[in-house]
């Protein structure tokens, strides 16, 4: 029986992260049946309930050192774990798990990672430092890999795979279409557009008027249907515009789980979005979607898939998302063909991690 630790960051209520760790167990169990998974997880008991394996506090250092001793692989990943962008914190963090495991004499593979920004020489010198020692490392996307090379990490220690978001299943329809009705969505009626955002991006006022005459504008002829990803966060955004928007936009203000957000997703005929993992859902559920940037990785998955996003949100530009949403209508079985052939291109670049488990497990 192989013994596995994964970390990331798990436990935080993020839909993209827990779709990564949901997908990544069921990859560990359908090559070794009989694997012990651990998590270090902000909220262990609900990981153990929910995936069926043990969880270890994350921040609980004697019981993570615990949990990497009893290990055979540490596997870090996937998301954007190595960054110094949006905290200078986490990136300690992860790099002391790695560190441990190395210390300790694990195999540790970091897979499916995106890697960056990298903002202080001193990080990147870490970073290479540190990943040169691993067993092996893919990342999710081209442009990781040409920061780590340029950092110095070893070239023939990189792969590029794809974000393991991209090996989950299509989920049943049912429960996207209970959801719907609670909210009182009729699908024969209108079309539907989804909107995965952040609430942070649209604190200023300005962003705010705009995202809400934009979305006046698409109700219209659309419902309308605003997506949380990261619920602590995103959901707020209900309450900053629900009084200034019209009847056919509504709002998810429940928790769902990633299975039951995928069912959501495949019931839309477009989303719009600046959550990385919302335009992967949307890929996976072979929906066309139109990105908007906060990150260079909302690039960095796009340029995946020969796409670029409509604004950012440097410059949130409404004039040309609503010209995106008619152009993309205007031949949306072309665009949906599209969306199809960029899945198939993604799963095969994430078998690079298949291959790399089975020699490391």
């Amino acid at each position: 029986m192989s013994r596995v630790v994964i970390s990331g960051f798990y436990g935080f209520n993020n839909i993209g992260d827990e779709a990564i760790l949901e997908t990544l167990i069921s990859k560990l169990r359908s090559l070794d049946s009989n694997v012990f998974i651990t998590v270090l997880s902000n909220n262990p008991e609900e990981t153990r309930v929910k995936y069926g394996v043990d969880a270890v506090k994350r921040h609980d250092v004697f019981k993570v050192m615990g949990a990497i001793r009893k290990t055979d692989l540490l596997l870090s990943g996937g998301g954007s774990l190595l960054q110094d962008d949006t905290s200078a914190r986490s990136i300690h963090y992860y790099l002391a798990i790695i560190k441990m495991g190395l210390m300790m004499r694990k195999k540790v593979f970091l897979i499916s990672n995106g890697i960056g920004p990298l903002n202080r020489e001193h990080n990147k010198k870490q970073v290479a430092k540190v990943l040169n020692k691993v067993k092996f490392t893919t990342v999710r996307d081209f442009n990781s890999k040409k920061l780590l090379e340029e950092i110095g990490v070893d070239v023939s220690k990189i792969a590029v795979s794809a974000d393991l978001v991209i090996d989950m299943e299509m989920q049943p329809l049912d429960s996207g279409s209970r959801i719907l009705t609670k909210l009182g969505i009729d699908r024969t009626k209108r079309k539907c557009i989804g909107i995965a955002i952040r609430q942070k991006d649209f604190r200023n006022q300005n962003n705010r008027d705009a995202l809400v005459r934009f979305v006046n504008h698409l109700s219209k002829d659309y419902t309308v249907l605003f997506i949380p990803f990261y619920f602590d966060d995103d959901a707020k955004i209900e309450m900053d515009i629900r009084h200034n928007v019209d009847g056919n936009v509504h709002f998810i203000s429940e928790r769902y789980d990633a299975d039951e957000v995928m069912s959501v997703i495949q019931h839309l005929d477009i989303l719009i979005g600046s959550r990385l993992h919302s335009l992967i859902f949307s890929l996976v559920a072979e929906v066309p979607f139109i990105g908007i940037s906060y990150d260079p990785k909302i690039e960095n998955f796009m340029e995946m898939i020969d796409m670029y996003p409509v604004c950012s949100m440097k410059q949130f530009d409404i004039e040309a998302l609503k010209e995106a949403v008619v152009t993309l209508e205007a031949d949306y079985e072309m665009n949906k063909r599209r969306i199809v052939e960029a899945k198939d291109v993604l799963k095969r670049h994430l078998r690079e991690n298949d291959s790399m488990l089975h020699k490391v497990l």
